[in-house]
């Protein structure tokens, strides 16, 4: 091995699927009236003519992001952790995502609806910990980055991740468990779906929904 030579560098190839998604990304943009047309044509411009993914990245530097991120003040400054070994755990609409989460059910499930959270950062470490079955959904867009772990993870045909967007890392523990990543408008996989009921017959555990508002008081 001649460990005097100096390594090159990784090529920069461009994915013309980036750049597709990149282009579908502005007209979103400005089909929401967040960005303008003159914006909207300098951006294109850019994106046609980028020759590198970094030309695709700068083309979209500065644009509104794809998920909504957590103003800098209420960002949590320690990791979230949420385990939930005997019951159901649903994140929906309102939670925060911090930038370290672990997300523990033992032998229940979970559903994460991360296109309702708001999110610390751009890239988000995601661990996941499960003997049972944890459902999560993300925005079209968002680029998934399964890093290790030890359960079975299934990726739903997820889109083309948009140049310079947000990152979800994901690492796992639980060799048996399930977890289904996949966009809110694709259907669930039905082998998910039926491992997830047939967890449940044996006894049905309480559900923890952190979105719902306590009871109300009813007494007159």
């Amino acid at each position: 091995m001649n460990t005097n030579s100096p390594v090159s560098a990784a090529p920069d190839w461009i994915d013309e699927d980036a750049r597709v998604a990149a282009i579908a990304r502005l007209h979103e943009l400005v089909a929401l009236g967040r960005l303008s047309v003159e914006r909207f044509s300098g951006s294109l411009d850019q994106v046609f003519a980028a020759l590198s993914h970094s030309d695709l990245e700068a083309a979209l530097l500065g644009l509104p992001p794809l998920v909504r991120l957590t103003p800098p003040s209420r960002r949590l400054r320690k990791p979230l952790v949420l385990r939930v070994p005997d019951g159901d755990l649903r994140l929906g609409s309102g939670w925060q995502l911090a930038a370290d989460t672990t997300i523990g059910t033992g032998f229940g499930s979970a559903r994460l609806d991360l296109t309702a959270a708001s999110w610390d950062a751009e890239q988000i470490d995601l661990r996941l910990e499960t003997w049972g079955s944890i459902e999560v959904l993300v925005r079209a867009g968002v680029s998934v980055q399964v890093v290790g772990g030890s359960a079975s993870v299934n990726l739903e045909r997820l889109a083309v991740p948009v140049p310079g967007g947000p990152v979800l890392r994901v690492s796992t523990h639980g060799p048996a468990g399930t977890i289904l990543i996949r966009h809110p408008t694709t259907r669930a996989d039905g082998l998910f779906m039926h491992a997830r009921r047939r967890r449940m017959e044996p006894r049905q555990a309480p559900v923890v929904d952190i979105c719902s508002p306590p009871p109300g008081d009813h007494r007159r």
